[in-house]
């Protein structure tokens, strides 16, 4: 099954298909439109990429979208960013929202769901009234795109900090999304402070490379386990809701169903003991 991005300009499209031919799904894809199929295997990395450069590049054709950088308290609220919660997503979809009127945007926002999904999730929001003024109305195309680029070097930065310290995959990630060449990605691994760090060599650059692998891994699985968790939660909180409405319908007084509100509660407690744990900081350079 392939992943469609649809982009504002068929040069956009063109560029993709061009530049990551490996990804691009032989069956699926239409040249003569300018929406890329991607194969079911894409690295989450270039489909991140190429949705928000799809967002950026519909907002130059239509003036509508764009990223818009989140607050810090934003961040606190619908972070950690991992998996498909990603920052530049969130971004995008506060662009879409802004642009719709919906100023409590942080309401309507699923992790769950694309950038484009969260288009036709905005224009309802502002029909029933999460909208306001529409803060970003008067922003130029040329303020928008700079928001983007912002956050996409937020995104460089943080990478760059997870190769200096051996991470492959992030090393990977810098020449790929970020347009280092690997000389620059080679110096990056070079720096070290010497009066503090050692050359990480031997097997314990092997036992190295071994737990960052598991540490990707393990990501990966626990992402997606939260998603169908909330998943889960949303179908519960749904069917609690139709089995009350239904009993109201009848006469029926509404019932509190404990064990959603305990599952609820247990979810909320666990998430507050990863926040404010310590053992998992991750090191970054002064």
């Amino acid at each position: 099954m392939s992943i469609e991005v649809e982009f504002g300009s068929m040069e956009t499209a063109d560029e993709y298909r061009r530049e990551h031919e490996q990804y691009i799904c032989p069956v699926d894809d239409d040249a003569r439109r300018k929406t890329v199929a991607f194969v079911s295997d894409t690295p989450d990395w270039l489909l991140d990429r190429a949705q928000v450069e799809a967002a950026s590049s519909r907002d130059e054709r239509t003036a509508d979208g764009g990223q818009v950088e989140l607050t810090d308290s934003e961040k606190d609220r619908l972070g950690p960013f991992t998996g498909s919660n990603n920052y530049r997503k969130a971004a995008a979809v506060k662009g879409v929202m802004l642009d719709a009127g919906v100023d409590d945007w942080t309401s309507y926002y699923d992790a769950t769901l694309t950038v484009d999904e969260h288009r036709d999730l905005a224009d309802r929001a502002a029909r029933e009234g999460g909208g306001g003024r529409r803060l970003d109305a008067e922003d130029s195309t040329d303020e928008r795109l700079s928001r983007a680029e912002s956050a996409m070097g937020e995104e460089c930065d943080h990478a760059r900090d997870h190769c200096e310290h051996g991470d492959p995959d992030a090393c990977e990630f810098l020449t790929d999304a970020c347009g280092y060449d690997d000389d620059e990605v080679a110096a990056i691994l070079d720096e070290d402070d010497p009066d503090s760090e050692q050359d990480i060599e031997g097997e314990a650059a092997g036992a190295l490379g071994r737990a960052w692998q598991g540490y990707k891994a393990a990501i990966a699985r626990l992402s997606q386990e939260i998603d169908d968790a909330l998943e889960a939660k949303r179908n519960a909180e749904q069917a609690a809701a139709a089995i009350n409405a239904i009993r109201a319908d009848h006469g029926q007084e509404p019932i509190e169903l404990e064990r959603l509100e305990e599952l609820s509660d247990r979810l909320a407690v666990e998430g507050e003991r990863a926040h404010d744990a310590e053992g998992h900081t991750e090191q970054q350079n002064s």
